[in-house]
């Protein structure tokens, strides 16, 4: 069973990982301005990070989820930045663009992370959350400056 488990975790990261290929590559320039990278196709690499908490809601109030799996295809000058909640169920993409953080936005559209389980899968999207067009585990949210975006799951 762990056999699988690490297999299915490797398979999912491979697709993950080439699902948006061709964004902002390559490596950063010595200077920096206020957009930083502007490669083709309008993506706009800025000084900004993205996190929050994966959580679950109770009747006592949001409980933390540990090992939740984070990924953003637009974080970080490289992108393609996967985290894994900590025991708080804290997860940081960095912005300092010059130490290889920052978010790939493009100008009023919302940019695209995915939370999973593969780490701890006693969780799921909830019921009613609309995912992004990518299907389950996908959320779309709006940066602006540093943001923070706070994940729900529910058990399953």
């Amino acid at each position: 069973m762990r056999h699988r488990t690490v297999l299915l975790r490797g398979a999912v990261m491979l697709a993950l990982s080439l699902a948006g290929c061709g964004r902002g590559t390559g490596s950063p320039p010595a200077t920096f301005g206020p957009s930083s990278l502007s490669p083709p196709g309008g993506d706009i690499l800025r000084n900004v990070g993205l996190s929050g908490v994966v959580y679950e809601l109770t009747a006592t109030g949001r409980v933390p989820i540990p090992k939740a799996y984070v990924y953003c295809e637009a974080c970080s000058v490289e992108t393609h930045m996967f985290n894994i909640a900590d025991e708080n169920g804290f997860y940081q993409f960095p912005g300092d663009v010059a130490s290889g953080g920052g978010v790939w936005v493009t100008p009023g559209m919302p940019t695209e992370i995915y939370v999973g389980t593969s780490y701890n899968p006693n969780f799921k999207d909830p019921p009613g959350v609309t995912p992004s067009r990518r299907g389950e585990g996908y959320r779309e949210v709006t940066i602006d400056g540093d943001t923070r975006f706070d994940i729900e799951l529910v058990r399953r």
